[in-house]
Formats: C-alpha cells, structure tokens, sequence
C-alpha cells in the first residue's frame, strides 16, 4: 500500500503529570534519535512516493514542551511533516490550560507547530478566533466522525473550517475508539454528523467524498494523488452496486455513501491490483485474522 507511517512519540508519563503509564514512555533522546533513523532509513520523497515517515508525538496531555519543539525542529531539518491529536475534548483544553497556561492551539502556535506541515487528528474544540487561525496557517484537520460520536466528544467544525481555507481530511482514529476502521464506512458517517451538525442544506455526499480523497491527500502535502486525473497515480477504488442495499439507486456515487458500502471489490495502487474480488491475494486471511484473535484474547485475560 501507499502509506504515510508516523513515528508516534510519549515521555511525559503519568508519574510525571501525563496521561500515559511510565511502561510505554521514552526518553526524548531516544524518540529524537529513532525518528532521524526512521526518516533517514524509509521516507520517499517526490511525485508516485510509496512510504513516507511524519513525527507525531501523540498530545498534549503526552509529551513535554521541550519535545514538541525539538521535533518541530527535527521535521524542518528532515523536510517530513508532522502530526498529532488536539482540541479533541474539553478535558484537553482544561489541561493545557492548567499546565501551559493557554488554550491548545495557543500551545501549538507556542511551540513551533502552527504551519502548513502539520495536521491534527479531532479539532473538534476550536474557537472562531482559532479556526481563522488555523486557516491563515494552512494547518489542516483530519475528521474522525466515528470515535468523535464513540466518545460523545463532540463535532468538527468541518464547513468553518475549509471556509477560512484549513485543509480537511478523514480519519478513523484508533481501534481503542472507532472499532471497525473502515474508511468508506467513515465516508458515510462524517456525511450524516455533519449534516446534524450543519443541516441537510450545506453537506453533500460529495463533501464526504472530497474530505475522504482530495482533502486528505491535501493533509499529507500530495498533489499526486487524491483524484482521478491525467498525470496522478493510478490509485483507484471500485465498488460495485449489485447487493439489496443498492437496489434502485439513480446517483452510484450518492448511493456508495448513502446505502452503506461497506468494502471495496477491487483496489489499485499505483497500477497494480492490491484487492481483486473482494480479497487480498496470497494474504492468508484467514490464518491472519486466527491469529489476530488469539492474541487479542490473551490481552484481554493477561
């Protein structure tokens, strides 16, 4: 698959104010030194690129000051582009606010990270004042309609948002907090959350389709992919419309976000078949999935 990896990054463990446990924190100078090996080792650059790397020290609530500025750094040195969760709750914006003294996309302008480089996963809790802020700096948002309803965290401002000219894409977030990960499933959720939030009139089945493809390609600072086009990479998803659920549509593409599609039957990536009638091949689903199972279960009774 074509990929953006981010090399997630915490040391600011609960012990030490955070939110994470002391088990799975690291020290600054390990995160720092492991994301240039990672950059140096596996990111791709120009037009048809396969694998890139982005910095993501996780959030606010994870990771010291001295961190996110020395990783903004370390990402304007590598030329790589960055990557966190903010403004997804209001516990967040009480945290920052007792901890930094400011709101979190103060924070972020604080700290180096108010540029076009950089997206945000949530971005549910910004002011007016901060979505023109957002816009003016071209740092963009990745929508994450399925854990923001999972959570009853609340709602992206999607529409004010590209209005003051932020980049939106769209997300799953994490299995902790969506549990199917499905991005055509995600299509159709961020279509009806924002048409609660914003009214039937102002969102279309084709807004979702644009967030989900060329909004996100936007995010990642591609303009080689994210569209169908002369000159783009061959990446194409195809779904057909043959089940019940489709059964008297008149607009397929209305029909793909309406009706629920749930997987694609065949997947491209830069022009080779990735998915062929519904499957991978030679993946071994199957044993995969088994093996998914168990371990998953041996967490859960550890």
């Amino acid at each position: 698959m074509r990929a953006v990896l981010t090399r997630g990054s915490m040391n600011l463990s609960e012990e030490d104010g955070g939110l994470p446990p002391v088990g799975v924190v690291q020290t600054a100078e390990t995160i720092l030194e492991d994301s240039r090996r990672l950059v140096k080792t596996h990111h791709e650059t120009g037009p048809g690129a396969m694998i890139q790397v982005a910095l993501a020290p996780c959030s606010p609530f994870s990771v010291t000051e001295a961190l996110m500025r020395d990783t903004a750094a370390l990402a304007a040195d590598l030329g790589v582009r960055l990557h966190t969760h903010l403004a997804e709750t209001e516990d967040e914006n009480r945290f920052c606010q007792e901890t930094f003294g400011c709101r979190p996309l103060e924070y972020l302008e604080r700290v180096g990270w108010l540029s076009d480089r950089v997206w945000l996963a949530h971005g549910i809790h910004f002011t007016a004042d901060e979505i023109v802020t957002l816009g003016a700096a071209g740092t963009g948002i990745a929508h994450c309609p399925g854990s923001n309803m999972i959570l009853a965290s609340g709602f992206c401002p999607v529409p004010a948002l590209e209005s003051a000219g932020a980049p939106v894409g769209l997300a799953v977030d994490g299995s902790a907090s969506n549990d199917q990960s499905n991005m055509i499933q995600e299509v159709r959720n961020a279509f009806l959350l924002q048409r609660i939030a914003n009214g039937a009139e102002r969102i279309s089945h084709l807004d979702a389709l644009r967030w989900a493809t060329a909004g996100s390609a936007r995010l990642l600072g591609r303009n080689d992919i994210g569209t169908i086009a002369p000159g783009k990479a061959a990446d194409l998803a195809l779904f057909t419309l043959d089940e019940p659920r489709f059964s008297g549509q008149g607009d397929p593409l209305a029909a793909l976000v309406l009706c629920g599609a749930h997987a694609a039957d065949r997947v491209m990536v830069a022009g080779r078949w990735r998915v062929v009638d519904g499957t991978i091949p030679d993946l071994g689903l199957a044993a995969l999935q088994a093996a998914h199972q168990d371990a998953a279960h041996a967490v859960q009774t550890g």
